[in-house]
């Protein structure tokens, strides 16, 4: 394929024949397909393993934002952080459940899995095609329109061993602030490595999950206007700005909630100091 032209233009046949396969919109079985999905995914983290949430109530007080877009964010661990995890939230009408990005061939490249993850308002995002592609503009879309849409900044899973996050986060997220001036709310977790390890195909039992909500964040054009102060003026300057704090306020979690992510800080600061 030409490496010229649109984003959409670059993608290989397999992720255009993806991308393809999704048409969302509500059927008649949208509602009891999500339903088995919830309460599956809360079987694997309540009764499978152990889940605990603190911070809920930062969530429920943005179900009422006055039309304004929610976009959370969060680690990525596991190919099925999302819709484990956020099945436990206190979850509204199937019009108001989350979109969430996720990977054009993992999710969509099969009929079934089409299907399936069409229903579950999964949106699907092809790596490396730019943030001209048709998914990111949808998720734009759907922000601006005061819905609710999820990502992993990280683009992609962890590969680290302890399952600490990667750095730097991808800036489709600066660039959705940017654009739509949305409420931020980040969200961090650790456990879910214990519960579907790479290469697992069954979930495991006997964890502890634990998930922490952070402080919602108001991205108004008074904070994306202080964001463009400190980038310098260029619009590519000013996503990365953006992005940077929401790496910053995820990675305040990583280092209250992880076990190791202190350690791991204090043992790189001393060796650069050395």
């Amino acid at each position: 394929m030409p490496e010229s032209g649109h984003p959409d233009e670059r993608t290989s046949r397999r992720e255009q024949a993806a991308v393809a396969r999704w048409k969302p919109g509500k059927h008649w079985y949208s509602t009891t397909v999500a339903a088995i999905t919830i309460r599956l995914s809360r079987f694997i983290l309540t009764r499978m393993n152990s889940l605990e949430i603190e911070g809920m109530e930062r969530f429920n007080a943005l179900k009422e934002r006055g039309g304004r877009g929610l976009l959370t964010y969060s680690n990525h661990v596991t190919l099925f952080d999302d819709p484990l995890l956020p099945s436990n939230f206190d979850l509204p009408r199937y019009e108001e459940i989350r979109w969430c990005a996720a990977d054009a061939l993992n999710f969509f490249g099969s009929a079934p899995k089409a299907w399936l993850f069409t229903v579950g308002k999964g949106v699907p995002i092809v790596r490396g095609s730019g943030l001209g592609q048709t998914g990111f503009r949808f998720m734009r879309d759907r922000l601006g329109e005061g819905e609710w849409v999820h990502i992993f900044p990280e683009g992609g899973r962890t590969r680290d061993p302890q399952a600490l996050m990667r750095h730097p986060f991808k800036s489709g997220i600066g660039r959705l602030i940017a654009e739509t001036r949305p409420i931020l709310l980040p969200f961090y977790h650790h456990g879910m490595q214990g519960v579907l390890p790479i290469g697992a195909k069954t979930p495991g039992r006997g964890n502890t999950v634990r998930l922490v909500f952070g402080e919602p964040i108001d991205c108004d054009a008074a904070y994306v206007a202080e964001a463009a102060g400190e980038a310098g003026g260029s619009e590519t300057a000013l996503w990365e700005a953006l992005t940077e704090r929401c790496y910053e306020a995820l990675r305040a979690l990583e280092l209250e909630i992880h076990p190791l992510a202190r350690e791991r800080a204090a043992a790189e600061t001393g060796s650069a100091s050395g």
